[in-house]
């Protein structure tokens, strides 16, 4: 799955970056705030994108997600500021908390997976992941 990253610490990236490769994902970028997260979402058309919901420059990620979701990219927010169902307002999948751990970072892109793959069945929310 191609996965976009949104996420404006550095090593944080990083690693979800190398987390997700090393389970065999497409990481299309990685954005730190919303105009290069919209930048490297029209040009990559990621399947999917890990959301910070504090970003640089004071970008909100609640914003990038309302932009990528009219693009047709679901969203999950990786974020330590996890925003209720009424501050999301539906442009969120759902949310993990940080710190989160590499098996749920892994399973929860294989659980976005199976929700946009008509083929397959998406089955149970791994844990800790927050659905929205």
């Amino acid at each position: 799955m191609k996965i976009l990253i949104i996420e404006d610490e550095y090593l944080i990236a990083e690693g979800v970056a190398l987390t997700l490769q090393s389970a065999g994902h497409d990481v299309t970028g990685i954005a730190e705030d919303l105009p290069s997260a919209l930048a490297l979402a029209g040009r990559e058309t990621p399947d999917m994108a890990f959301v910070d919901i504090k970003l640089a420059n004071g970008s909100s990620g609640l914003d990038v997600a309302r932009e990528l979701k009219t693009m047709g990219i679901p969203c999950v927010f990786a974020t330590g500021n996890p925003p209720s169902k009424a501050q999301a307002g539906g442009v969120g999948l759902g949310y993990i908390s940080k710190p989160f751990s590499p098996r749920v970072l892994v399973q929860t892109a294989a659980f976005v997976s199976g929700l946009l793959s008509p083929s397959a069945s998406a089955g149970a929310a791994p844990n800790g992941f927050i659905s929205l």
